[in-house]
């Protein structure tokens, strides 16, 4: 079956929530990057109408939503009860995969003789007995796993080193499930197990499955390597991944979506309105940008390899670029394009309040 590239954006659009704005917990199926922190509050807010504060409880007071590390190494705002799909459904299951999340970390292992996984296992069980009862800063975890750790290890735990660079280690951890970010102390995350932190565990046990579901009821039709490249998995992996759910699947031009899906995609519709899409925001994360982007000269622009723009959706297509500036109480919006400043300004008022700011001032360029 082929289907027409409107109805590929229509339907994405409408699983990101953003033809019409739907639950926090729909919102949070996403997976929002938090980096730099604060753009994954924003991506919530562009697919639910929740305030500052709700969501702030809803990490903090109910816990419903939990921060990790996750999809590409990054730090990401995922419902508690989906944290084993977004962890687990990444977890490294050979030599290889584990090789893949920790591979800035390789040069030391590979000089010190040692397998990522074996490593892996170590530094694991250190990270659960240093966690044991407490919270502690990137620093701080450092300082706590050296003496937990074979002696060779303790210059890459000492805190500075630590917090700037061997943290990688725990950013591979965490896709155990077991370890997860409870709040930041200054400009560091606190972290914590997840066990003391929620009331109970969630399990699932066929995440890796599930994330592959999940990758397509939002991206659908993709492939397999567009996966590796959104999970931020090796190729290999991934294809294993896939494997597992290419029964539910139907071929779609040059991908896949679920069969399940066929009817919604080919039935899309493309919505009507505007949206302010923040950067580096979930929408912004699929790897077929031609799609989104038919121009090639514009791609650039969009993705760049730090201080990405926001996009500005109108009726579903690409109308324009945004940036924001908070000066004071005041969040400056600049267009880059063609745009209705009073629609800009609407659009961008809810953002406002997850600044810190009390109004909106938008530049047209």
């Amino acid at each position: 079956m082929n289907v027409e590239r409107e109805q590929v954006i229509a339907f994405r659009l409408r699983r990101h929530q953003l033809d019409e704005r739907g639950t926090l917990a729909g919102a949070a199926a996403t997976a929002p990057q938090n980096t730099p922190p604060g753009s994954a509050q924003l991506a919530l807010r562009a697919r639910a109408e929740v305030s500052a504060a709700e969501v702030e409880a809803a990490i903090a007071k109910r816990r419903t939503l939990v921060q990790t590390w996750s999809l590409r190494g990054s730090p990401c705002l995922v419902s508690s009860a989906e944290l084993p799909l977004f962890t687990r459904g990444l977890l490294p299951d050979d030599e290889e995969s584990w090789r893949a999340q920790m591979a800035g970390f390789l040069p030391m292992l590979d000089q010190m003789g040692r397998s990522a996984s074996a490593t892996m296992e170590r530094v694991i069980e250190a990270t659960r007995d240093a966690l044991d009862g407490r919270s502690l800063t990137k620093r701080e975890l450092g300082s706590a796993l050296a003496p937990r750790l074979p002696a060779e290890f303790a210059p890459w735990m000492e805190p500075d080193m630590f917090s700037s660079f061997s943290a990688i280690l725990t950013r591979a951890a965490a896709l155990t499930g077991e370890f997860a970010i409870a709040s930041r102390v200054g400009n560091e995350a606190s972290l914590m197990r997840v066990d003391q932190w929620l009331a109970g565990v969630p399990v699932d046990k066929d995440a890796r499955a599930g994330l592959v579901r999940r990758y397509l009821r939002l991206y659908g039709p993709s492939t397999a390597d567009d996966f590796a490249s959104w999970a931020g998995v090796s190729v290999y992996y991934a294809a294993r991944s896939w494997a597992k759910v290419a029964g539910e699947m139907a071929e779609v031009g040059a991908g896949f979506v679920l069969a399940e899906d066929l009817a919604e995609l080919k039935g899309a519709e493309r919505p009507k309105g505007m949206r302010l899409l923040p950067p580096y925001e979930p929408f912004l994360q699929l790897r077929d940008r031609g799609t989104l982007a038919p121009d090639p000269g514009l791609r650039p622009r969009i993705w760049r390899k730090t201080g990405n723009p926001g996009v500005i959706l109108l009726d579903g297509e690409l109308a324009g670029l945004w940036r924001q500036q908070k000066k004071g109480g005041k969040l400056v919006v600049t267009v880059e394009g063609d745009a209705d400043r009073d629609a800009v300004a609407a659009e961008a008022a809810p953002y406002a309040e997850f600044r810190g700011c009390t109004e909106v001032q938008v530049i047209l360029g």
